[in-house]
């Protein structure tokens, strides 16, 4: 099962971190991966919740189903997706206080389903996920420094 941990100082408290980060409507703000969620509800989803969310990655579309495994407020949030081909997918986000920011790591574990689909990852999918993670936490640190990490709640 392929495995990638990143990690990047945030200009926030591990709360304000963690209240932004585990709200999966926000995600398609900072990772061009997320294309949305239904439902796109803007608060912290907790243990138990459910919700799906589209994604083009590696140059291909799919659609998830999540469930919220873990919601420990501030220290860690992990979520797991499957894909109508049996695909799976892992998601853990880790917070820890350092100096003035948080230490926030990303961890993604997935496994894919079809031969085929296992063939581009190996080839160059998994490199691409790798890219896009990258690009997608230097946009976050940068919507943290300008003060943007945080949830908007749209009015009624």
């Amino acid at each position: 099962m392929p495995s990638h941990t990143s990690q990047t100082l945030l200009a926030a408290t591990p709360p304000q971190a963690y209240d932004y980060l585990t709200v999966p409507a926000c995600w398609h703000e900072w990772h061009a991966a997320s294309l949305g969620t239904v439902p796109d509800s803007r608060m912290s989803q907790p243990a138990g919740a459910t919700f799906e969310e589209n994604i083009r990655t590696a140059g291909f579309r799919r659609r998830l189903h999540w469930r919220v495994a873990a919601a420990v407020r501030p220290q860690y949030w992990e979520g797991e997706a499957r894909m109508a081909d049996g695909s799976r997918v892992r998601l853990r986000y880790d917070f820890a206080a350092s100096g003035d920011g948080t230490v926030f790591t990303r961890t993604l574990e997935y496994s894919v389903k079809p031969l085929w689909l296992r063939l581009v990852d190996a080839l160059f999918g998994r490199f691409r996920i790798r890219r896009e993670t990258a690009v997608a936490l230097r946009k976050l640190q940068q919507r943290f420094a300008a003060g943007e990490g945080q949830v908007s709640v749209a009015a009624d």
